[in-house]
């Protein structure tokens, strides 16, 4: 099984270039400084049995979803109810319409449905006569690997601050955003993931989201081969942070593709080298 993960966004909540900030980071030249809301799309296989499951719909989804070709998805996942990671949920009729109108399967934590349906009322609402908007199939998972579009997902819980946020393992693949610390029972689900994306907001410690220093070691308590880091802010200027890290770790960046092959290595596509549309200005 061939699973890859493309960063449709890398940035923390502001995003990057923050309003009103004049720091070098949010007025850098580089693409690689400029950062969408956090969210990754998993492709498994290729060609027509691909499986296309979104992680988190961010306010940016409009734009992640147009410059990554997206018309459809086969599973939406939900970290957790913070506006950065589902204010985006509006936005997904394009991927319901593109779908065929199949109502898409949706899947998160209890309490995080919960904070969805207040949101977002008339997108769960039955009787909601208007047709111009997305349905929805809601599933809700605890601690158990779940199926999803015929795959099995194996929720990882981790503290955010002191929410409780899902992280998602599928194969040897894992993507964790926003948290302070990966529970011991967690870092058990892990073991054996080989490429993974870690929260990682800036070096300094802070009470809701790894530093970079702490990001770290949790990598290597996991052991995983290869390591991305997202959810950064404007502390962390590209270039200069990869040129401080072991070779096995990275910054992500937006449209950034990583994959476990399926004998085991692990493949990185930039933006630029894959065909895909290009990147649409913001």
């Amino acid at each position: 099984m061939r699973v890859e993960m493309e960063f449709l966004g890398s940035g923390t909540s502001s995003g990057i270039p923050t309003i009103g900030c004049d720091c070098r980071v949010c007025h850098s030249d580089n693409p690689r400084n400029k950062r969408l809301r956090s969210s990754v799309l998993f492709r498994v296989n290729a060609g027509e049995s691909e499986r296309r499951l979104l992680v988190d719909v961010t306010p940016d989804v409009r734009i992640q979803a147009l410059r990554a070709g997206l018309s459809s998805v086969d599973a939406v996942l939900i970290t957790h109810a913070h506006a950065d990671h589902f204010h985006g949920l509006d936005d997904l009729r394009g991927l319901y319409w593109g779908g065929g109108r199949e109502p898409l399967n949706l899947f998160a934590f209890p309490e995080t449905l919960d904070s969805l349906k207040q949101t977002f009322s008339y997108l769960f609402d039955e009787n909601y006569e208007y047709k111009g908007i997305a349905k929805f199939t809601s599933h809700t998972f605890e601690h158990d690997a779940f199926e999803a579009a015929g795959l099995s997902v194996q929720p990882i819980p981790v503290i955010h601050g002191r929410m409780r946020v899902a992280g998602f393992r599928v194969g040897d693949c894992a993507y964790i955003t926003d948290t302070n610390e990966v529970p011991p029972a967690s870092i058990e689900k892990l073991q054996g993931v080989k490429l993974l994306i870690l929260d990682a907001l800036r070096k300094a410690p802070h009470p809701t989201h790894m530093s970079l220093p702490k990001a770290l070691h949790t990598a290597e308590q996991i052991g995983c081969e290869r390591v991305f880091f997202t959810h950064i802010n404007h502390d962390l200027e590209h270039e200069a942070i990869n040129k401080e890290l072991p070779d096995w770790a990275s910054l992500g960046f937006d449209m950034l593709k990583v994959a476990l092959e399926e004998d085991g290595t692990i493949t990185i596509t930039e933006p630029g080298h894959t065909g895909a549309p290009p990147p649409i200005a913001f």
